[in-house]
């Protein structure tokens, strides 16, 4: 017999943790973000339909194949955007050192009541979120932010336009309302 990994108290904290997460308006956003872009999400038998994969040298079908698919699954490629996102950030730890930094340092900044002083000098917010916006723009170089941002919008492309190219509409892009596909 195998113990659950939770105890139903844990559960229950778990639950009321995440329900009032979702009432808070500070985390509106991810609900808006689910109902709106992810309620299109397509299963993944349709996605990955090996019956509807073909291949043609046509740029013209290439093109018809990007309109329809593009459109039919955004949420799915959106999720595959994330996907190489998290991967690209949780892969360079200079880069996770860098945001983590870039956050902490402006939610520290936000916090303040008033100017801080340092060594006799008081340093207004307006000077603090200044002075390190500069320091974060420079570990964010530093860092190889530039070079993740292209990796992941090369990755996504080649990732989301092969298989847009290759991938044939399904039979409800014959019904569709433009008729071009």
């Amino acid at each position: 017999m195998s113990t659950p990994l939770l105890s139903s108290n844990t559960a229950q904290t778990l639950g009321a943790a995440a329900a009032s997460m979702t009432n808070d308006a500070r985390f509106s956003f991810l609900q808006r973000f689910r109902e709106q872009r992810l309620s299109n999400l397509r299963p993944l038998g349709d996605f990955f339909d090996k019956n509807r994969i073909s291949f043609t040298s046509s740029f013209h079908t290439i093109s018809q194949r990007w309109n329809y698919n593009l459109q039919y699954f955004s949420a799915n490629y959106l999720l595959i955007i994330l996907a190489l996102g998290i991967y690209a950030i949780i892969t360079s730890w200079w880069l996770v050192f860098t945001i983590l930094f870039v956050f902490g340092g402006f939610y520290m900044i936000s916090r303040l009541d008033g100017p801080l002083t340092v060594g006799g000098t008081a340093l207004s917010p307006s000077t603090l979120y200044t002075s390190y916006a500069a320091i974060s723009l420079f570990l964010l170089i530093f860092s190889g932010a530039t070079g993740v941002i292209f990796w992941i919008i090369g990755a996504a492309a080649l990732v989301i336009l092969g298989h847009a190219a290759i991938l044939e509409p399904g039979i409800e892009g014959d019904f569709s309302a433009d008729g071009q596909v």
